[in-house]
């Protein structure tokens, strides 16, 4: 359902330019995509079978998580800077570290609600 949002999100904020009408639609973008990505990264590596069930704390899985989306971030954000697509005018580097805490607090929030629904199911 997040990656939905996220993908019907970014189409509407692609096709009318919200990410350079509206300063915040980069950051919300930054968010869900912390999100989606952090869903997509437990699900696959946690719930899946890929790693045995138990086999890590729960923290080490935060970290395992958030090691992922911050990876996907930072190759973003270099792609980003490569391909001339830095028009913030507060400049690059601002832009630059508050995409990365946003793409890390999605992850994070995502983490959350991860661990706390797998507390709930096996107690």
């Amino acid at each position: 359902m997040a990656a939905v949002i996220f993908g019907i999100f970014h189409f509407v904020a692609d096709s009318f330019y919200f990410y350079w009408t509206y300063w915040w639609s980069d950051m919300v973008m930054h968010f869900l995509a912390g999100v989606v990505g952090g869903l997509a990264t437990y699900s696959v590596l946690f719930e899946s079978g890929l790693w045995r069930r138990n086999s890590q704390t729960a923290l080490m899985r935060v970290i395992i998580v958030l090691f992922c989306v911050m990876t996907v971030g930072v190759a973003w954000e270099w792609l980003e800077y490569i391909n001339g697509m830095t028009y913030a005018p507060e400049g690059y580097l601002i832009d630059t570290l508050s995409d990365l805490v946003l793409d890390g607090l999605g992850a994070l929030i995502a983490n959350l609600i991860c661990v706390r629904s797998n507390a709930r199911v096996n107690g």
